[in-house]
């Protein structure tokens, strides 16, 4: 019985066996991958030495143009069957746009002239007066206000400049004293502006021109106001 059981085993693994090399068989003679095939199958009109195309392949039918050629690239170079345009792709530089020369001339406000001068003539000789008006004042330009004790007047000369001093006390404000000369030097065209002053004082600068006057009020310890003058006027316009 024993000898019978090994005999049907040795079969059996006989059977196996051969059915296991006929499987491994048919599996060894079955083609490969689609894929594969195609990868080694040269294209049409290809080099089948290398399975690329070389570039030179004839032209195709008029009417269906093939990618890579010139025809469906917009922005390439010519093609050369290859797939790659002589140009850039796309990236040719633009031509640099040149503005034209400007050739008409800015225009804007014209610049004002100078006014004329408020003095003419031979200027007076310097000189100063104490208590009173010294002889060749300007009064027509420059006027004391109204109640003026005169503390003293003084005149120089420099070329066409004619350079003035004065100081006196007014029984009035501070600022009926600015006032004053305000009302007489506008009125010959000057304009005016506020003027750095020490601590309790009030001034004013006079501008016409290249003409100026310059006025510094301050407050005596009796309570009256006291100013000092400062002025050039010159006799032609620079």
């Amino acid at each position: 019985m024993m000898a019978r059981r090994l005999v049907i085993a040795g079969i059996c693994l006989a059977v196996l066996i051969a059915a296991v090399a006929l499987v491994l068989d048919q599996m060894a003679s079955k083609p490969g991958p689609a894929t594969a095939q195609s990868s080694a199958s040269p294209s049409p009109g290809g080099d089948p030495s290398n399975g690329n195309s070389s570039g030179n392949a004839s032209a195709p039918p008029s009417g269906s143009p093939t990618s890579g050629s010139s025809a469906s690239s917009p922005t390439g170079g010519a093609g050369d069957g290859s797939g790659n345009g002589s140009g850039d792709g796309g990236t040719a530089a633009k031509p640099l746009e040149v503005l034209p020369p400007v050739t008409a001339t800015p225009t804007g406000l014209p610049v004002p002239s100078a006014p004329a001068p408020l003095i003419t003539g031979p200027l007076p000789k310097p000189g100063t007066a104490k208590g009173s008006v010294v002889e060749g004042w300007p009064s027509s330009v420059v006027t004391m206000p109204a109640g003026t004790t005169v503390g003293s007047t003084s005149i120089s000369t420099s070329g066409n400049v004619l350079q003035l001093t004065a100081d006196g006390i007014v029984g009035t404000s501070q600022e009926d004293v600015l006032g004053a000369f305000r009302q007489s030097l506008v009125g010959q065209g000057f304009w005016s502006e506020d003027a750095p002053a020490p601590d309790g004082a009030v001034a004013a600068r006079f501008v016409r021109g290249t003409d100026t006057v310059t006025v510094s009020v301050s407050v005596t310890g009796t309570g009256v106001s006291r100013f000092q003058l400062l002025g050039t006027l010159h006799t032609t316009a620079d």
